[in-house]
């Protein structure tokens, strides 16, 4: 009996050329000489193993293609298909996820099995072809190039004005310094009221963060001041990469791609101080975060270079995890989150030169999304900032309530240390 037609119906079957049917179905339309369908696909896997041959998706054989994909609950994925490639290729793992049509700057290859067979296609006699099978997962830290670069920069503003000799309308050595904190921004986060009870994107925090601003412009506009502290970080992007995760990993909902996220936030940046130093001469203090911590120092480079030559604007973007400033005879410790129970303890040993000297001592904390004000240690205050932004579906689900989205902005005198304090309510 002349099986070979079976057996080519077999290995079409097998390539995925009869979708929805099944070797017992096969078997009863084909009229095929086997007793049931599995020993119909025993003798194909049967004669394959003699023969050493696979059905593959190579044009030559059959036209067919195959490939399957299985998305692990670890968040990682499996995928199998025939490949055309030389032994060397079968080392590269650049070459195996992009074969595989993953991206090799956000996927990254946990284990990858390539078995060699040789094939026999009508074109072209005996071909080497490779099963290949490889496991990935979401790189933690995006790989550059200069694409990518070029991207980031595109749309950024380049009509800068050097404002050297430019006096601020309201500066005045009166001992006064205005502290203007943006805290926990979350600029990309997307948030709907189907899943968290209130709407957040890009275009909402863009609206709040400049209300915010011109909220306390407003309401300053009769006072005079030395300097002006703006303190930015603290988690103002929402995801660190081009995969949408935290800089740890942790995936997040966001509203918009990362490219766009971070060219509207250099702008948003760029104004705001901008905005600021029409009060007062700007140090710009970096406050890194669990966000955005490689995201935000990028920035706050660009930050360093983009005022290099404006004598109105300083810019700090050590991403130090405590960072201190010193106004008069007040001393403030500026940190996303701190040990509260160790906080007296890191600060008195970290700045024990500007502690001994200082009668007010002051740790402004953001990272909860709620003003708090813990029990004094000693001559220390430690205040948590509240935020503006919205809250993600993550932080509802831990039943993390924010109550109120608002922002607290301080002036600090020299000598007295906290004389006011501007609490900015976003409705």
């Amino acid at each position: 009996m002349d099986k070979s037609k079976y057996l080519d119906i077999g290995i079409k079957f097998r390539g995925g050329a009869f979708p929805g049917e099944t070797w017992n179905s096969l078997n009863e339309k084909h009229g095929c000489p086997f007793v049931s369908g599995e020993a119909w696909r025993s003798f194909v896997k049967s004669e394959l193993k003699k023969q050493n041959k696979l059905p593959s998706h190579n044009e030559d054989i059959d036209g067919i293609y195959k490939t399957t994909v299985e998305i692990n609950k670890d968040g990682s994925h499996t995928s199998s298909k025939f490949i055309k490639m030389t032994e060397e290729k079968a080392k590269d793992m650049v070459f195996l996820l992009e074969a595989h049509g993953y991206d090799p700057k956000i996927w990254e290859v946990s284990t990858a099995k390539n078995s060699m067979w040789n094939m026999q296609s009508k074109k072209h006699g005996i071909q080497t072809l490779y099963s290949s099978k490889i496991t990935v997962k979401p790189r933690k830290e995006y790989l550059w190039n200069e694409e990518d670069i070029e991207k980031l920069f595109a749309n950024l503003k380049t009509d800068y004005k050097n404002k050297i000799n430019i006096t601020p309308k309201q500066y005045e050595k009166n001992g006064n310094v205005l502290v203007v904190p943006i805290a926990d921004l979350h600029f990309g986060l997307f948030a709907d009221f189907y899943s968290t009870g209130n709407s957040y994107n890009l275009d909402i925090a863009e609206k709040i963060y400049y209300y915010t601003l011109n909220n306390i412009i407003d309401r300053v506009k009769n006072k005079k001041f030395e300097k002006v502290l703006f303190i930015i970080g603290n988690d103002f992007i929402n995801a660190d990469n081009i995969a949408g995760t935290t800089t740890k990993g942790t995936p997040q909902d966001n509203s918009s791609s990362w490219f766009d996220t971070i060219v509207r936030a250099e702008n948003l940046i760029v104004n705001g101080i901008d905005m600021l130093t029409e009060i007062a001469p700007v140090d710009v203090q970096y406050v890194m975060s669990n966000h955005d911590l490689h995201t935000m120092f990028g920035i706050m480079r660009i930050m360093n270079a983009w005022y290099r030559k404006d004598e109105n604007v300083h810019i700090d973007s050590v991403p130090l995890p405590r960072k201190y400033y010193r106004i008069g005879k007040t001393l403030l410790c500026l940190s996303h989150d701190i040990k509260i129970k160790k906080a007296l303890e890191t600060i008195t040993v970290e700045a024990k030169d500007q502690w001994s000297e200082s009668e007010h001592i002051i740790c402004l904390l953001a990272h909860l999304h709620q003003a708090m004000i813990y029990e004094k240690q000693g001559y220390l205050e430690i205040r948590r900032l509240p935020t503006i932004s919205g809250w993600s579906r993550w932080s509802n689900n831990e039943q993390y309530i924010q109550t109120e989205k608002k922002n607290e902005t301080f002036i600090i005198n020299k000598e007295l240390g906290i004389t006011d304090i501007i609490n900015t309510i976003i409705i």
